[in-house]
């Protein structure tokens, strides 16, 4: 059991670095205001005239959206243990020609679930919610990694109200098929996600998460990126852990090792765009481009020696690519 919680939390998690929540537990006492000024000496911080909002959502959840900047909108959808900070750069650099905002997703920083638990069509719900209250239209909707999942989701549940709102879709680093490694099919992902919850719960009633040893939580963040992260990018992730609570990751898990939507997404209709790293080793290039071959339209575009954290080891090539496809989507609104 002790193993089948084990693999199921690394299984999970390593999307940000959930096993380094324990990491960052250590630390955070000690270390919170240092933390705070490298981030903003690297230009990791958020900008300080961001606008906040908290949209209240219909099962009595709370989703923390920050805002930047005005023109067409962009939308970022960040994946699980992560939060709004890890589209920093993306808030400071497309916003001097875009309304750029970040979804907090429930469970993780200031966003809060409701009675509804941590569903992928729940998310999906809020994501919706999100878009209504904000106004946004002709959208470009971003998400990474869980957030790409929950973007595939509502695509795929409710697709005209979400056409309502959102022009083009790009997916970066993630999978329409679940994190849990192929071969061992549902039946191992339910063990796996059982023996998980138990594991988390252990770990919350002690305060402290599921892996609770430093170095390996430290090498699950390293794990994440490409051949040579900065410092700064590392230590961006690691303070963001902070916030996911075990409660949180215990709702996620299922979800997770469960997701499977690869015989549906041949019924996206919205414009695609696919991104990934060549040496992202959670969500493999593979997967992105199972994604591109069944969106009909959709391209693919593979950043050699990037991992799993494709906004902060290549912001720029990624940023070309949200603003590429809103002028699409814009041009595509004029001729209408």
């Amino acid at each position: 059991m002790r193993r089948n919680a084990a693999l199921a939390a690394i299984a999970a998690g390593a999307t940000a670095a959930a096993a380094g929540t324990a990491y960052a537990l250590h630390r955070r006492a000690t270390d919170a205001a240092g933390t705070e000024e490298a981030l903003a000496a690297a230009g990791r911080a958020l900008p300080a005239d961001l606008i906040h909002r908290f949209v209240p959502v219909s099962d009595g959840g709370r989703i923390h959206v920050v805002e930047r900047g005005s023109g067409p909108p962009i939308v970022l959808v960040h994946g699980v243990t992560l939060g709004v900070a890890v589209w920093a750069r993306q808030l400071r650099h497309l916003a001097g020609s875009h309304r750029v905002l970040a979804v907090g997703q429930r469970g993780h920083g200031q966003s809060s679930a409701g009675s509804e638990g941590y569903s992928f069509e729940r998310m999906g719900r809020d994501l919706l919610e999100v878009l209504r209250v904000t106004g946004v239209r002709d959208a470009v909707l971003v998400g990474h990694s869980m957030g790409g999942m929950v973007v595939q989701e509502l695509a795929l549940r409710r697709p005209r109200e979400l056409a309502e709102h959102v022009g083009g879709l790009v997916l970066v680093a993630t999978s329409s098929g679940p994190l849990a490694p192929g071969p061992l099919g549902p039946a191992a992902a339910r063990v796996l996600a059982a023996g998980g919850r138990r594991g988390l719960r252990r770990s919350e009633r002690r305060g402290r998460s599921a892996l609770s040893q430093r170095d390996l939580a430290a090498w699950a963040i390293r794990w994440n990126f490409g051949s040579h992260p900065r410092d700064a990018d590392l230590e961006l992730v690691r303070s963001m852990v902070t916030s996911m609570s075990p409660e949180a990751m215990v709702g996620l898990l299922g979800p997770l090792l469960s997701f499977d939507v690869h015989r549906e997404i041949g019924s996206i209709a919205l414009p695609t765009r696919v991104v990934v790293g060549s040496r992202d080793l959670l969500t493999p290039p593979r997967a992105s481009r199972a994604i591109a071959e069944q969106i009909p339209g959709a391209t693919l575009t593979v950043l050699a020696g990037c991992g799993h954290m494709v906004m902060l080891e290549r912001a720029d090539e990624l940023e070309h690519l949200m603003a590429d496809l809103s002028v699409e989507v814009t041009g595509s609104r004029g001729r209408r």
